[in-house]
């Protein structure tokens, strides 16, 4: 009877073992402490049943029974004392390894006092004896093993309440479900006096734990095994509501997809596991994650200087080359950096390390480490995004007119439609900041057809413009659009407005992507009327394919070319070989960027259709454009 909890317990925790080390194979710090328990509880069972049972069979000398009775005691203490660290470690986890060192120091002082007595019952018996029977006989200090036990209980006791607001929901539920396990163990203990329990209710209370806290197949990644960006966020809050100093990294691989086409997708997936393994042997007190696809984070915990020999350690272990087949490949990364400050959530923390791995992409960086200046174009940038998710009037969004001056008309022909963000205080945002940002968030599509709409509505209530195009800059997204002309019709026939007084303007860079199938749309949209500008000739990607392809009826020659008096000298023979070759494919040419007269002199006798720019007006709104048409000279004097 004696024996059948430590076999339960034994039992128990093989079935733990098992499972655990088929599906578990990077440790956290707790992870570690949690394994030695285990361990720990296994060998005091076998040492258990085998001081118990082994004299049975074995005709054994009274001093190895001792020394079995001995080892039993040893490892019970031990395996209290591992459990003990352990729980004290799922408080402390997220807090500095040396608050930890202190409990370590309390618990191995009392293992060390306990061993004495131990060894020294071997002598005095004070503990346990062995009688004439071969039996086990308590000595008259056996409740020493209860108040060591008591005592090490007392230190787990003072973690709890030291740190008992910073546990988390999760240790909180564990401990509540260890009251009924620890309930059951008293009652066996009452109904069988005769059952040792106390293995049985360690290896209960280590399932009770495995359960909440080492089972977490759906909270590691299955390929690398490293813990998932749910726990990465899980931890980062702890450690904030520990206010303890910390440090995140955030690693992105950015060549895996050459490493798959050159190797195979097998060894992409391999090479990944393998830079998990050695991430997560890297530091002995960092915690490793794979948040997702190719994006990795680690946790450190660092002191007022920031600890930069890690950031060191870590940008030397990523420039390494990782051996795989025989051969060195090395990783393409962005390394993000940032030390915990006053963030409040972990979605703020981590918001900084996405932007900066975004600045870092952008710059071509391999490190970048939070700031100030970062911290505050983040918040520029989430101030923008917040503005472009209502494009109205309302909001501060307006549309402009700058003016294109007719070299043959002598007059003002046609107008560029340009949009403007009014901020509160009446100042404005600049399109160059919040358009790039609108394009990569999707919201250029809203933007566009606000600006349509408002282009629609002035021309067909406003006298002075009668007679005059309007060109709206026209997104890639709508151009390969299938429904785009559609909608279009809809608004601008829904004015009243005819469909040549609308043009559209693009550049080169917006529709390389999908040439073809921009081609085929603005077809269809010619066909119907509009017409199109080719915008920016003359920088970045310029080539003819466009011309020659696209049903375009003006090239807007770029500012480059023609911003100035002495840059139209140097590239006379370029701009005006330009403007005769396109006449000569029946295009017209604007050019745009003209300031001083010099310029516009140059410009016609290069023999340009049009010209766009401050000589002759600047982009102005609708109520100012009427008077400017009504009376150019003294509007631009102005």
């Amino acid at each position: 009877m004696s024996i059948i909890g430590s076999s339960f317990a034994f039992g128990i925790v093989m079935l733990i073992s098992l499972v655990y080390f088929r599906n578990k194979y990077f440790l956290s710090r707790s992870s570690k402490y949690y394994i030695a328990s285990l361990l720990l509880t296994i060998a005091s069972a076998l040492a258990n049943i085998c001081s118990k049972e082994l004299v049975r069979f074995l005709d054994m000398p009274t001093w190895s029974l001792v020394a079995l009775g001995t080892l039993s005691q040893l490892l019970t203490i031990l395996t209290t004392s591992a459990l003990a660290i352990y729980l004290i470690s799922k408080v402390t986890e997220h807090i500095l390894e040396d608050k930890l060192i202190l409990a370590k120091t309390y618990l191995v002082s009392l293992i060390a006092v306990y061993t004495v007595f131990i060894l020294a019952n071997i002598v005095n018996g004070w503990i346990f004896t062995v009688n004439g029977a071969k039996e086990y006989v308590d000595g008259p200090v056996f409740f020493l093993s209860y108040i060591f036990i008591l005592l090490q209980l007392g230190v787990v006791c003072y973690y709890f309440i030291k740190h008992r607001k910073r546990l988390s929901k999760a240790v909180k539920v564990a401990l509540l479900q260890c009251i009924p396990v620890i309930a059951f163990c008293l009652i066996l203990r009452i109904l069988y006096p005769q059952m040792s329990v106390f293995l049985l209710a360690l290896s209960l209370i280590e399932l009770v734990f495995f359960l909440n806290f080492q089972n977490y197949r759906n909270g590691v990644n299955t390929l690398t095994k490293l813990n998932d960006g749910r726990g990465f966020f899980t931890e980062i809050g702890k450690r904030i509501r520990c206010e303890e100093p910390f440090k995140a990294y955030v690693i992105k691989i950015r060549n895996l997809g050459i490493i798959k086409q050159n190797y195979g997708h097998r060894a992409g997936d391999e090479m990944l596991y393998l830079f998990s393994f050695s991430l997560d042997r890297l530091f002995t007190d960092g915690i490793p994650f794979h948040v997702y696809g190719t994006t990795f984070a680690l946790i450190l915990p660092c002191d007022e200087s920031g600890s930069p020999e890690k950031t060191e350690k870590l940008t030397e272990f990523l420039e390494t080359e990782i051996k795989y087949m025989n051969q060195e490949i090395k990783l393409d990364y962005i390394l993000a950096e940032h030390v915990w400050e006053d963030e409040a959530t972990a979605d703020t923390f981590y918001e900084k390390l996405e932007y900066a791995t975004d600045i870092a992409k952008a710059q071509k960086l391999k490190y970048i480490k939070c700031s100030l200046e970062l911290e505050i174009n983040r918040l520029r940038r989430k101030y923008l995004i917040n503005r472009l998710q209502t494009i109205d009037r309302a909001s501060g969004y307006e549309i402009w007119f700058q003016p294109i001056y007719s070299v043959k008309k002598k007059a003002f022909s046609s107008m560029e439609v340009l949009l403007r963000l009014k901020e509160r205080n009446g100042s404005f945002i600049s399109p160059a900041e919040f358009i790039p940002l609108a394009e990569n968030t999707g919201q250029i599509i809203p933007i566009t057809w606000f600006v349509i709409e408002e282009t629609c509505y002035a021309l067909s209530s406003t006298p002075e413009l009668s007679g005059l195009r309007a060109s709206i800059n026209l997104p890639m997204l709508h151009l390969v659009d299938p429904t785009f002309e559609e909608r279009l019709n809809r608004i601008v026939d829904g004015y009243g407005i005819s469909h040549d007084r609308i043009s559209f303007e693009f550049t080169e860079r917006v529709i390389l992507d999908d040439l073809d199938l921009a081609e085929k749309n603005m077809k269809r949209l010619a066909e119907s009327g509009y017409t199109f500008y080719l915008d920016d000739f003359g920088v970045g990607y310029s080539n003819f394919n466009c011309v020659l392809k696209l049903p375009l009826k003006t090239v807007k020659l770029d500012m480059s070319l023609t911003s100035t008096a002495e840059k139209l000298k140097e590239n006379y023979g370029l701009v005006y070989i330009l403007t005769d070759l396109f006449h000569d494919m029946g295009l017209n040419v604007v050019a745009e960027g003209a300031e001083t007269s010099e310029q516009v002199e140059l410009l016609r006798d290069y023999g340009v259709d049009g010209i766009q720019g401050y000589f002759y007006a600047k982009p102005m709104p609708l109520d100012k454009l009427c008077k400017f048409l009504a009376n150019p000279n003294e509007e631009a004097n102005n």
